[in-house]
């Protein structure tokens, strides 16, 4: 397993204390399938976490439910690794942040779907903004007063048509709460028609509205001297997408093995629902093995899981042999058929399209 630079994502829990607008679960509840990873199960992935860069605790549900999480947090950390987590920060009351940051938590990415109260809450629903906003300030004055120097504080905020147009006040709040970072997200799974419409990316040209405030969220975080990232508003097939399964692999809460979240939505049924270009798909679960009775690296190296990691190492040597950027646009376009087409289960997944 030559993953020095990959992340191992770990679904400690796929419960939440939310119900979000744009959540998977709030739509199919009767399908969703909750459950924590149990700690015997984790343990089993211990001896691999130095082979990877990052161990990123969290999957479809909210990390901080987890009963053994800080457990989880003391087990993955090492000083020359990151140790993350996304959450809800419901549950980030300052116990709960003193215990993460003792245990070697690297980085807390926040969840934040608004600059102002009544677009946050209509969004995230079953959250208050109020109390996010208090934790967070407390999680910033734990840092300082802990010395947690490579604690990284990050807010992602998921665009959608609900709410883009708060992006810059966004980036303006995390200033001022000394928030690092703030990553500009899509609604990247597409569950219905329902999530379709929220949607901000386009399959054409990006609405200059959107591109607009996306610019002016950029031209603020540079003034106000805090990173931002902001994913593409455009697709366009990518040689390997951000989830970059030649790298990184996810374990869900039950202990099954798929190359990245998308392709193991925790459902009772072995069916991924996706709604993709105006049409609906029903996509079978990405899985390899699990970990309750394999070792990790027996499941990484199956035929089948090397041919998927394969296919997407054939694609980047591909784009870095073409000549010059324009080269690599024009190659691209031929990437619809033939060897290095996408494998049937991401054809319909908005990552394999850059945003």
């Amino acid at each position: 397993m030559n993953i020095s630079k990959g992340t191992l994502q770990i679904e400690v829990t796929s419960r939440c204390n939310a119900c979000c607008l744009m959540c998977p679960k709030s739509s199919m509840i009767d399908d969703w399938s909750s459950g924590d990873l149990a700690l015997e199960d984790y343990l089993k992935l211990r001896e691999y976490f130095e082979k990877f860069k990052i161990i990123w605790l969290q999957g479809w549900g909210e990390p901080l439910l987890s009963r053994d999480i800080f457990e989880m947090v003391r087990v993955a950390y090492r000083n020359d690794g990151i140790v993350g987590l996304t959450t809800n920060a419901m549950l980030l009351i300052e116990s709960v942040s003193r215990k993460l940051i003792e245990n070697g938590i690297k980085t807390i990415a926040v969840s934040i779907a608004g600059a102002r109260e009544e677009t946050h809450e209509s969004i995230r629903i079953g959250t208050s903004f109020k109390k996010i906003i208090e934790n967070v300030e407390c999680l910033e004055r734990l840092r300082r007063s802990m010395n947690a120097r490579d604690l990284r504080i990050i807010f992602t905020f998921l665009r959608m048509k609900q709410n883009i147009r708060e992006l810059p006040e966004v980036v303006e709040l995390a200033s001022r709460l000394n928030v690092d970072e703030v990553v500009g997200t899509n609604l990247d799974y597409i569950p219905s028609r329902k999530h379709y419409e929220m949607k901000i990316f386009s399959e054409g040209e990006a609405p200059r509205e959107y591109t607009e405030v996306v610019r002016e969220s950029e031209e603020k975080a540079k003034e106000l001297g805090i990173s931002i990232y902001n994913y593409p508003l455009e697709m366009r097939e990518v040689a390997v997408c951000s989830e970059n399964p030649i790298e990184n692999i996810y374990v869900s809460h039950d202990g099954t093995v798929s190359p990245c979240v998308y392709l193991n939505v925790p459902l009772r049924k072995n069916i991924i629902p996706r709604y993709f270009k105006n049409k609906q798909y029903n996509i079978p679960k990405t899985i390899f093995g699990s970990i309750r009775v394999e070792k990790l690296e027996e499941i990484y190296n199956k035929q089948e899981f090397s041919r998927f990691r394969n296919i997407y190492k054939e694609r980047s040597d591909s784009w870095r042999s073409s000549r010059d950027l324009i080269g690599r646009i024009l190659s691209f376009s031929e990437l619809s058929s033939g060897t290095l087409r996408l494998p049937e289960e991401c054809y319909t997944c908005y990552k394999a399209y850059g945003v």
